[in-house]
């Protein structure tokens, strides 16, 4: 079967190291009849102000002021003109990803990456069952078919990534390349959490 070619890359900033703040974005299943809407990390504007203000002071924030939001994801299904709320959870992203991706019939939600910081923590690629609830989280080293230190990197992120694709219904198709552009391509299927070459 063809693959389905989602164009990671383009979703990254242009500049290896300019990255506009995160925004809440809307990602698809392959037909369009399911989607997340992911929000990023919110810290209100006078949070640090508050926090760091003396006890008598704090009456002159708003509750508003005071909380802040972590990244979390809302996971829809359309039917007809109904636009259906099926779970919300938080994300382990600190900030946002810099990717997601919805599977078939909602099934599995795979976060790909954080926002301003590619290739780097134990959450690059972050598997979601139908409810919402964390099946698997993987660092770069635990999925990687080159030696780390072999990807081009920057100030903020190891670039490992050169594409994304649905091979299947419930299976990724990851490009790596590294500095010296030799690309290697894994299959990763949602079902088993299992890669295969």
């Amino acid at each position: 079967a063809a693959l389905l070619l989602l164009g990671l890359l383009s979703t990254y900033p242009a500049a290896a190291d300019s990255w506009d703040p995160p925004k809440t974005t809307r990602y698809y299943s392959p037909d369009s009849s399911w989607f997340a809407e992911v929000v990023p990390l919110y810290t209100p504007v006078k949070y640090y102000t508050y926090r760091d203000a003396k006890p008598r002071r704090r009456h002159k924030f708003t509750a508003a002021d005071t909380v802040i939001v972590p990244c979390h994801a809302t996971m829809f299904r359309l039917q007809g003109s109904d636009t259906i709320k099926v779970w919300e959870k938080q994300l382990i992203n600190r900030v946002a990803p810099a990717r997601v991706l919805v599977s078939t019939n909602g099934r599995y939600l795979v976060t790909i990456d954080n926002w301003g910081s590619v290739g780097y923590g134990v959450d690059v690629l972050v598997v979601y069952d139908v409810q919402g609830n964390l099946l698997k989280r993987y660092a770069l080293e635990d999925f990687s078919p080159f030696p780390i230190n072999t990807y081009w990197r920057s100030i903020s992120s190891l670039w490992w990534n050169c594409g994304l694709a649905w091979q299947a219904p419930y299976t990724l198709n990851l490009c790596f390349q590294d500095e010296q552009q030799h690309e290697n391509h894994r299959a990763f299927n949602l079902e088993t959490l299992h890669y295969g070459q």
